[in-house]
């Protein structure tokens, strides 16, 4: 006869979680301790022009933390970068632009160039930190 024992943890005992997991480019909403008991919540927080992704809050369930967000990079448009590739933003007069991963931004060629019909598309998406410059404005015959 074979005999098995399952122990049981009551709520609150032995479900306690260490520090909570850092995360790039975001924070913890709160004074962070050495010990959380089971059932503890914490909320995180990207910094600026960062996107969370994933839940916002992580929570201590029998000694392990839920997974944790992430924060995603924003993209940064310059004018250096937009030269190089001979584009301008299609609706901006700035000189440089900030975009929210997620975001999509629009370029045309520069004055002087026109659009190779092998190019990559003119609207392109921010993600994750990346922007894919639209590539091929050739100069005007």
């Amino acid at each position: 006869m074979a005999c098995f024992l399952t122990v049981v943890g009551l709520p609150g005992e032995g479900g306690k979680c260490g520090p909570p997991p850092d995360i790039e480019n975001g924070d913890i909403l709160s004074f962070q301790l050495k010990q959380y008991p089971q059932g503890a919540m914490l909320k995180y927080k990207c910094a600026s022009f960062y996107i969370l992704k994933g839940p916002e809050q992580i929570t201590c369930t029998d000694g392990q933390w839920t997974n944790p967000p992430v924060c995603l990079a924003a993209c940064t448009a310059s004018e250096e970068d937009m030269d190089r590739n001979n584009i301008k933003l299609k609706r901006r007069g700035e000189r440089k632009l900030y975009l929210k991963s997620g975001d999509f931004v629009e370029f045309d060629c520069k004055i002087g160039h026109v659009q190779d019909p092998a190019s990559s598309p003119f609207r392109v998406q921010c993600m994750d930190g990346t922007l894919e410059y639209p590539r091929l404005c050739l100069e005007k015959k």
